[in-house]
């Protein structure tokens, strides 16, 4: 094998390791902004949390981009006292918590 096919190889093995990285990654912050965010609609009860969290992130992982949470927890918390840019925090947080294989 020549050491450009190798090297294309790497390349190409390195950015669906990245990939999947990044969508667990998305995928557990929508999981946690989800559960602050239940709380912060008043949902009571530990199951009921916990399926509102799952739908958030089941919505993530369903739309392309990965911003589909995110897009859902804004129009969920539009009529709360939460604004864009504390669940925009929140993500953020909830991202450098979750980066999944970080060293």
């Amino acid at each position: 094998m020549q050491v450009s096919a190798i090297r294309t190889q790497l390349a190409q093995r390195n950015y669906v390791i990245r990939e999947e990285r990044s969508f667990y990654s998305r995928a557990h912050a929508d999981l946690i902004v989800g559960l602050w965010a239940a709380e912060q609609l008043g949902i009571e009860g530990d199951e009921a949390i916990k399926a509102y969290a799952a739908n958030i992130l089941a919505t993530g992982v369903i739309v392309p981009g990965g911003r589909g949470g995110f897009e859902k927890l804004a129009a969920d918390l539009a009529g709360t006292s939460v604004s864009l840019e504390q669940l925009r925090a929140r993500y953020g947080q909830a991202m450098l918590n979750s980066f999944v294989g970080a060293a």
